[in-house]
């Protein structure tokens, strides 16, 4: 018999064949039995484990790409947690980050108690199923759920049960070989504080400067990115703490680089949910052995009585938070559903304790038994749950979040693009240049101005920190294509392009914008490029901006200003001949100001250089408008201009 055809499978051939081949049914079977996918896959590993047809051992490459899917699992959850998410939902996290810690530890370890277990093996196990494993969160990704308040306080209080269930694991241990003391303490919490250190300030530095240098090709960034992620699990390891923290906080640290609408998150999900999630979940079923379970009585028995502690223990932990928030029934299932499962959190702890002599093989087999049972409870009450919780309303995003940029002129193209990128920057958001077509355009010609203007304008906007999508649109006229694509990728504003003057007199800027400007539902920006090494950024402030109907507008001008200012590490300035203190009001923060008597038109000038770029506001009459933005354009040659419209 061939080599390739011998079991267990280890060839490369035949060993992915059975992966693929797991990853493709399991969750076809499991729709057919009304179970959720991951279920499926779990079950799928049991089949084909060593306990089941023995098709793959699990070690070596099945033992690393399970490892792999743990770490990447946790890294993607640090990177769906919205900040801002969860600083308003801080105190449910707090106390759910609580009592997830505190209430499996004791049940559990008095439920091991009242089996016989020694207190310190009871402890160890406790602190096993103290933490949890997020085996269903793609459920909550497939049902765009990752920013709801029940996913967001469960994330929190995976980091914080996550790292206690550490301490006790390695105090326990510690105290059973008699080297707990100072010189343990001092290693542990100094390597955890260490770690925190670097990740949350070396990570996003270097993050910047990458992406903002080296970081201009799309590979050479998702490499990067993934290198960064492994390599805080790798360090995190190394000072005493799990990889599955390093890799969760390195996702922490990278969420604000990795924007969730990008190119570079759709190939860090996909990765993950098409190959390194999967076959961790089939790693985690290869653990079991259903005839050794069946065989050991007593090894049954306190997997049943420790799986009913730890469900148990950690639906108890969800209700304090009620005192403090206002979940439903469904976000209270959920969070059941997310924090239950157990997988190689417990089996590392139960391994740990085997190696010590704290427990026996039985025990081993009853934590096996546990995560068998929590991972299919836990995917079959996620599905459930998750169905029942509407999607969160679409928060207005910041204004550069994903910003629209036409790119039909390749000559102010790059321009465009870089102003686009310094915008998005600070939002970490994305940059889609769009050139529109008419009807009548080729295939051939459309594959050709995707390459030539993608190729263009890449490299600006990666170089200048914001990812990108190029789009290529065949629509009616120009005008229709930008507001269709605006609404269709959720475009937080719009950038456009202008020479500063309209090619008609009835025209305020051009046909096309403006059209743009009166129908589009997002701000749009419009920019007469010209010098873009600037020296500071100016904001015009008249009395026309100060008043209710276009205050809004003058906080968004503000707001691109310190974008703009901040991107190019240059000042923000305020020229006006208002009042200052009613200024600082308007603009939200304190700036320069320089007040004059005289109007903005003729101070202007003086005030300004060829190396500003000067930013205007544009009320909502199209009249007004097209005063001021001629007039400035005629007022400040060679300066670049901005006119922002709000919405």
């Amino acid at each position: 018999m061939p080599d390739a055809l011998r079991l267990p499978f280890d060839e490369p051939a035949s060993f992915f064949v059975v992966v693929f081949l797991a990853i493709l049914v399991g969750p076809i079977l499991a729709r057919w039995v009304r179970l959720p996918g991951i279920v499926g896959l779990v079950l799928v590993g049991v089949a084909i484990g060593p306990g089941g047809a023995g098709l793959l051992q699990r070690d070596g490459t099945v033992a690393l790409f399970g490892g792999a899917g743990l770490l990447y699992l946790m890294f993607l959850a640090g990177l769906d947690l919205d900040r801002e998410s969860f600083a308003r939902e801080r105190d449910g996290a707090l106390v759910f980050s609580i009592a997830t810690t505190v209430l499996p530890l004791v049940i559990t370890t008095l439920a091991g108690m009242a089996l016989g277990l020694e207190f310190l093996a009871a402890a160890l196990l406790a602190s096993a199923f103290t933490s949890h494993t997020l085996v269903t969160y793609p459920t909550v990704q497939r049902f765009g759920l990752a920013e709801t308040r029940a996913s967001v306080i469960s994330l929190g209080g995976t980091l914080v049960s996550t790292i206690v269930a550490l301490l006790v694991l390695a105090v326990v241990a510690a105290a059973h070989s008699g080297t707990l003391g100072l010189v343990f303490w001092v290693g542990f919490v100094g390597g955890i504080v260490l770690f925190f250190a670097a990740a949350f300030t070396g990570l996003p530095r270097l993050a910047q400067w990458f992406f903002t240098g080296l970081g201009t090709d799309r590979t050479v960034r998702y490499s990067f990115t993934l290198a960064l992620a492994f390599g805080a699990a790798l360090l995190a390891e190394v000072l005493g703490i799990e990889p599955i923290v390093g890799a969760f906080v390195a996702g922490l640290a990278l969420n604000r680089f990795v924007p969730g609408d990008a190119l570079l998150m759709e190939r860090i999900q996909f990765l993950g949910s098409s190959l390194l999630i999967p076959i961790f979940l089939v790693s985690t079923g290869m653990l079991i052995d259903p005839v050794e379970l069946v065989t050991d009585p007593e090894g049954l028995v306190l997997g049943a009585v420790l799986t009913v502690a730890a469900v148990g223990s950690k639906i108890l932990a969800v209700y304090p938070i009620r005192l403090v928030t206002t979940l439903s029934r469904a976000e209270v299932g959920l969070m059941v559903g997310l924090t239950t499962a157990q997988a190689a959190g417990a089996l590392a702890a139960a391994i740990v304790a085997l190696d010590i002599g704290l427990i026996g093989v039985t025990e081993v087999n009853a934590v096996v038994l546990v995560i068998l049972l929590t991972c299919v409870l836990s995917g079959a009450l996620t599905e459930r749950f998750a169905q029942s919780i509407p999607r969160p309303d679409r928060q207005i995003p910041e204004v550069g979040a994903t910003v629209v940029v036409p790119i039909a002129d390749s000559g102010r193209a790059e321009q465009l693009v870089e102003i686009a990128a310094a915008i998005a920057r600070t939002d970490s958001g994305v940059v889609v240049p769009l050139t529109v077509l008419n009807f009548d355009a080729a295939p051939d010609e459309v594959e050709q101005l995707r390459a030539e203007m993608t190729d263009a304008v890449e490299a600006v906007a990666l170089g200048g920190g914001a990812d990108l999508r190029a789009m290529v649109r065949i629509d009616v006229t120009a005008s229709a294509g930008m507001l269709h694509t605006a609404i269709e990728t959720g475009a937080s504003s719009i950038l456009l392009g202008w020479k500063g003057y309209a090619a008609r007199s009835k025209h305020h800027f051009g046909e096309d914008t403006d059209a743009i400007i009166t129908l589009s539902p997002v701000p749009v920006l419009v920019c007469r490029p010209a010098h873009l090494e600037p020296d500071r950024i100016v904001l015009d402030v008249i009395d026309r901006d100060l008043s209710p109907a276009a205050r809004p507008t003058t906080h968004l001008s503000a707001s691109v200003g310190r974008r703009l200012a901040r991107h190019y590490g240059v000042p923000f300035v305020v020229v006006t001949d208002q009042h200052p203190n009613l200024v600082g009001q308007v603009i939200g923060q304190e700036v320069e100001l320089f007040t004059e008597e005289r109007t903005s038109l003729q101070s202007l000038p003086d005030h300004t250089g060829a190396g500003d770029i000067v930013i205007g506001g544009m009320p909502a009459t199209r009249a007004g408008l097209d005063r001021r933005a001629s007039q400035l354009a005629r007022a400040l040659p060679g300066r670049t201009l901005l006119m922002v419209s709000g919405r």
